[in-house]
């Protein structure tokens, strides 16, 4: 079906009742009757009802009678021999007249019930679409809403850094897994934390599915540990691990919390680090957020220090979800390097790692995306028109949720490949 190419609007607030009321005058147009609902007026065909009902088995009387009071009796038994003689050709079409006189009135009847029928399920389909319509355009309204919002973080989020580039402040020179810079240095750190990642206890439910990949190992890194959450995982598995950090905060949180972490670049860290002598590598924020050099430096580092079929895990900013882009744009805005999923894939066998699988993380919760229309209780009664323009609609608002409320995060698993002899 060719697509309509439609026309340029000023600003969305004064232009969406109008472009509404522009759809609505479009559909009467197109619609036979000027899509308007007409009722019909029943009050003669309940009064020709009421009548039919009333004679439809109306019979000759049972006996021939005379009410004359002179010869009476001879009219009586005179029409009793005329009934006899003709009745034999009289009574069947008589009894036929009846029949359908019956069935016709019967069948008037059902037509009736028929139309209150259709009436009810004409008054319970106008609710049901009039709510599915109000649906719909809510949804259109927090779409609108939320992409205002988004443009107005971005634009200040570039004032911003256009500030700070005519001032000539420098890049952030810390580097950790994803923290540092003088854009959040003001910040709360750990209130950000809560902010983008959520609480201590919802990123330890979320991390859980990295416990199989580490299972018996006695020397995991944890690269930008953050509050530790994996770390704690670790020591109630009875994993040893040990995560670094560059960010002060996150540090003396971990260590208030008896964990060890330690406050150190993590390149050079691992530069420092024997060759495989390492079980396992936990990248949390470092993929994503540093630049593509200093990713490669990384990976050619892991490889180097991890042990043969030592697990490495990437977890890094999913993409495919502009929420989760602009959730930690907030969180570290100077150095977002966001990458596909087969992309990192890629660098990962490049680099000498086996069998890696890419696994999205951290759904948003139902209530931040878009609702889809319920057909469960109009589906019976809408034509097949209109359930395919329902399923239609569900469709793109799936593919909006895709977009904009997708997974915030992705992990890629990977082992490392044998040693190389000599």
């Amino acid at each position: 079906m060719p697509r309509k190419r439609l026309s340029r609007r000023t600003p969305l607030e004064p232009a969406r009742e109008e472009t509404l009321a522009e759809l609505s005058e479009q559909l009467r147009g197109k619609s036979p009757n000027g899509h308007r609902i007409e009722t019909f007026d029943d009050s003669h065909l309940m009064e020709n009802l009421h009548l039919a009902n009333a004679h439809y088995d109306r019979n000759l009387t049972g006996r021939p009678a005379s009410d004359r009071k002179v010869l009476g009796s001879f009219y009586a038994f005179c029409k009793r021999m005329v009934r006899k003689l003709v009745g034999w050709y009289v009574e069947p079409a008589l009894e036929s007249q009846r029949l359908f006189n019956a069935y016709a009135v019967r069948s008037v009847n059902e037509m009736k019930r028929y139309l209150d029928h259709l009436q009810i399920n004409e008054d319970i389909l106008s609710t049901i679409i009039h709510r599915d319509l109000s649906l719909f355009r809510s949804n259109i309204l927090f779409i609108n809403r939320y992409l205002e919002r988004r443009m107005l973080d971005f634009e200040s989020e570039i004032g911003v850094l256009r500030s700070r580039e005519s001032t000539g402040a420098g890049t952030p020179v810390g580097d950790n897994g994803g923290k540092g810079g003088e854009f959040t240095g003001s910040l709360d750190v750990l209130a950000l934390e809560q902010r983008v990642h959520g609480s201590p206890r919802i990123v330890r439910d979320r991390q859980q599915v990295y416990l199989p990949f580490f299972r018996d190992c006695s020397d995991v890194l944890a690269v930008g540990c953050g509050r530790g959450e994996l770390l704690q995982l670790f020591s109630e598995q009875g994993i040893g691990a040990k995560g670094i950090d560059t960010n002060p905060t996150l540090v003396d949180y971990c260590r208030d919390n008896e964990l060890d972490v330690v406050r150190v670049d993590p390149v050079e860290y691992l530069e420092a680090c024997e060759d495989g002598s390492l079980d396992g590598i936990v990248l949390s924020r470092f993929a994503g957020h540093q630049p593509p050099a200093r990713l490669l430096r990384m990976l050619s580092l892991c490889r180097a220090k991890l042990a043969e079929e030592a697990a490495l895990v990437i977890e890094t900013p999913n993409p495919f979800s502009l929420y989760a882009v602009a959730s930690y744009a907030l969180d570290d805005s100077s150095r977002m390097h966001p990458l596909h999923p087969e992309t990192l894939k890629l660098l990962c066998v490049s680099y000498g790692f086996r069998e890696p699988s890419v696994m999205f993380l951290n759904p948003l919760p139902p209530e931040e995306s878009l609702e889809e229309l319920q057909l469960t209780a109009s589906g019976a009664l809408l034509d097949p028109r209109q359930q395919e323009l329902f399923h239609q609609v569900n469709e793109n608002f799936g593919r909006i949720n895709r977009i904009l409320f997708s997974h915030s995060d992705y992990s890629v698993v990977a082992r490392r490949g044998p040693r190389e002899a000599g």
